[in-house]
C-alpha cells in the first residue's frame, strides 16, 4: 500500500499482526505496550518489526496518543522515547523513526519530498474531529516551512464504513466540518457508520494537499482478523504500527507525482 510514498522514497511501514512472538489475544506481532500483553514480547515485537525497515528499536519515536491533536517535533535527541500529551509526530532528523499504533483508528502517514520532512499521526474519530491530520500538516508548515501542495500522504488500514457503527456524539463532534455529511450514513435504531478513511482523506485536501497525493489503504481492520487487530471485534487485543523517517540527506529523492 501507499504508493504516493513509495513513490517519495521514504522509509515507511504499516504492520499487520503477523510475524511476532506474542500469545492470544495478542498474536502474534503485538507491537502497543498498553494493551496488557508480555512486555518482553512486545520489546522482541518491536525489535523485529523495525528490524524489517533496517533500523532498531532505540531508533522509534512514540506519543501517548490522547486522541488530541498536538503534534510534537522530534529530532534524535528523542530516540527512543514517548512522547506525552500528543497524537502527532514531526521530523526531518532520519536518525528517529516515527511511530503510530492503533487498532481501529486512522494511522496517517504524510511526506515533503521537497523539505524531506515526515509526519505521522493517530486520528480516531475524536483525532479527527478536532482536526489532528490538519494539525500535524501546519505542524510541518510551522517547523520546516512545508507547503501542503508539496506533501504526499497515506491513509493506512483502519476500521472501514462497513463496520464503524457510532451514535450522536460522533456525528455532532464532526458537524462543524463542511463534509461531514459526504462521510457518515444512516446505521440503525439512530446510529450512523462512520468512513474514517474518507473524513481523514477529506480533511487532508482541505488542508491543501492534492488529491492525487492522497493514497488510502482501503482495509479495514474489523473485517480482516488474519491481517489486522481491531479493538472494535475482538475487545482485548494487540495493536499494529505505522512508521516513517525522514530520508538521509543523502538520499535523492523523486518528484511527488
Amino acid at each position: 500500500m501507499a504508493g504516493s510514498l513509495e513513490a517519495a522514497g521514504v522509509l515507511h511501514a504499516f504492520t499487520t499482526r503477523g510475524g511476532g512472538v506474542s500469545a492470544a489475544p495478542f498474536e502474534t506481532l503485538n507491537l502497543g505496550r498498553g494493551a496488557g500483553d508480555d512486555p518482553a514480547a512486545v520489546r522482541e515485537n518491536r525489535a523485529r518489526a523495525l528490524a524489517a525497515v533496517g533500523r532498531d528499536i532505540s531508533d522509534q519515536v512514540e506519543v501517548s496518543q490522547v486522541h488530541g491533536r498536538e503534534v510534537a517535533v522530534v529530532t534524535a535527541a528523542h530516540r527512543g522515547q514517548k512522547i506525552q500529551g500528543a497524537d502527532g509526530l514531526t521530523s526531518r532528523d532520519p536518525a528517529a523513526v516515527l511511530a503510530m499504533h492503533s487498532a481501529d483508528c486512522a494511522p496517517v502517514l504524510m511526506v515533503d519530498p521537497v523539505k524531506r520532512a515526515v509526519a505521522a499521526v493517530h486520528a480516531g474519530w475524536r483525532g479527527t474531529a478536532v482536526g489532528a491530520a490538519a494539525a500535524a500538516i501546519r505542524a510541518m508548515g510551522e517547523a520546516f516551512g512545508s507547503r501542503p501542495e508539496d506533501l504526499v500522504a497515506a491513509i493506512g488500514p483502519a476500521i472501514g464504513p462497513c463496520c464503524y457503527e457510532v451514535g450522536v456524539e460522533v456525528v455532532e463532534a464532526l458537524a462543524p466540518w463542511p463534509w461531514h455529511a459526504a462521510v457518515l450514513r444512516p446505521s440503525s435504531k439512530g446510529r450512523w457508520l462512520l468512513d474514517l478513511w474518507e473524513a481523514n482523506r477529506c480533511q487532508i485536501e482541505a488542508a491543501g494537499v492534492p488529491p492525487w497525493a492522497i493514497a488510502t489503504a482501503g482495509l479495514c481492520t474489523a473485517c480482516h482478523p488474519v491481517l489486522f487487530f481491531s479493538h472494535r471485534r475482538s475487545g482485548r487485543t494487540g495493536r499494529m504500527a505505522a512508521l516513517i523517517a525522514a530520508p538521509d540527506r543523502r538520499d535523492s529523492l523523486p518528484p511527488a507525482e
